[in-house]
């Protein structure tokens, strides 16, 4: 049974950590599968654990405590040997991490693209990018292989001679789809819960950050509030925007209207009680949770341009500019919403159709980590 090292968790259950764990779920009895992290906490920590896997972590900062972090990669690497490497991660700002990766002799380094753009802005962004572009020119120097979760994502971390070999693949976001059907019992059980049975449920799940772009959801759900009074808007996930959103929440007299439900383990649950999905995010390397929902049936938009076209996989998906006003997003929204007529029943065969169930990627990656 080869070993595989996997790189790239966070104590967030975010789109990274949530495509990590579907494949984790595929591949554990195939391999034997362990985590490095660079955080105290890791998010699925506990279901990791009971699979016999095992989580590692590097206390020490690679820029701030530069010496202390060579030391402990350095160690650990030469104390533990792996087949495989897998590095998954949003730039390549902490890609001096698998430079030391080479001392436990792996046979294959993959390096995977989730992201088309820098999560983070200001002063810190500006060292992010001198790195990663930096690495970017250095990538093949410490890796074998190459993936990325779109085309987008891949332009964004490889060098266009990395992305013409045969060591470069596009590995599907895929979701477990039957898990994401549509079920009107539950829907019925969770809007009672929500205290939300008459109301026109509008969801995004997400973490709350400038990429995700939630200050300007919260100005189209204003303008959809505008048109009928029943709108209702349901927030799942957390992060360091939090005040800023209750802030904007409370300033526009909108409390009374949004749920943030915090962090959740029942996404598909609460997919099938919600009538839409806004994702209005200002860049994604693929955008998992936008699968996710039309697996469930539902009516989602997000954002032109930004946001791959590779998952826009059913008529289910609308894509709006961001040059466009809130009113305009709100117009579309409503327009749609009012006029069409969905069998959300249908849909998670039609992303199994399209490829991008896990049953069918997780075999298509194993032949990959095999090769």
């Amino acid at each position: 049974m080869k070993s595989v090292l996997i790189i790239g968790m966070t104590p967030n259950p975010g789109g990274i950590e949530s495509f990590l764990m579907t494949y984790f779920r595929k591949l554990k009895d195939t391999f034997k599968i362990d985590f490095l992290t660079t955080f105290e906490t890791c998010a699925y920590g506990q279901e990791i654990l009971d699979n016999n896997s095992r989580i590692y972590t590097i206390k020490s900062s690679q820029f701030k405590q530069a010496k202390e972090f060579k030391q402990e990669l350095t160690y650990f690497f030469q104390h533990h040997h792996y087949d495989i490497i897998w590095f998954n991660a949003c730039d390549l700002g902490n890609f001096g991490l698998l430079k030391y990766a080479q001392l436990c002799s792996p046979e294959k380094v993959i390096v995977h693209a989730h992201n088309n753009d820098f999560m983070m802005k200001g002063k810190k962004a500006l060292f992010y990018k001198f790195m990663h572009y930096k690495n970017k020119k250095k990538v093949k120097q410490y890796a074998t292989d190459y993936w990325a979760c779109s085309e987008l994502a891949g332009e964004f971390f490889f060098e266009d001679d990395v992305r013409q070999s045969s060591r470069y693949h596009v590995i599907n976001n895929a979701i477990d789809t039957d898990r994401f059907k549509y079920d009107r019992e539950v829907r019925a059980a969770y809007r009672k819960d929500l205290h939300a049975e008459d109301k026109i449920v509008v969801m995004n799940t997400a973490r709350f950050t400038y990429q995700k772009n939630q200050l300007f959801l919260i100005d189209i759900f204003e303008e959809l509030k505008n048109r009928d009074d029943r709108f209702e808007l349901v927030l799942v996930g957390d992060g360091e925007l939090r005040g800023e959103l209750e802030q904007k929440i409370s300033d526009l007299n909108l409390t009374d209207s949004v749920q943030l439900l915090g962090l959740r383990s029942d996404i598909p649950e609460l997919l099938s009680a919600a009538d839409i999905f806004l994702f209005p995010s200002r860049f994604e390397g693929f955008g998992i949770s936008l699968l996710e929902a039309q697996a469930s049936g539902l009516l989602s938009f997000t954002s032109k341009t930004v946001v791959p076209k590779s998952v826009g996989i059913t008529d289910l998906l609308t894509y709006i500019s961001l040059d466009e006003s809130p009113v305009e997003w709100a117009d579309m929204i409503y327009s749609q919403f009012t006029s069409r007529d969905i069998d959300r029943n249908k849909y998670t065969d039609i992303i199994k159709e399209k490829g991008f169930d896990i049953d069918t990627e997780a075999r298509r990656l194993k032949s990959y980590l095999d090769d």
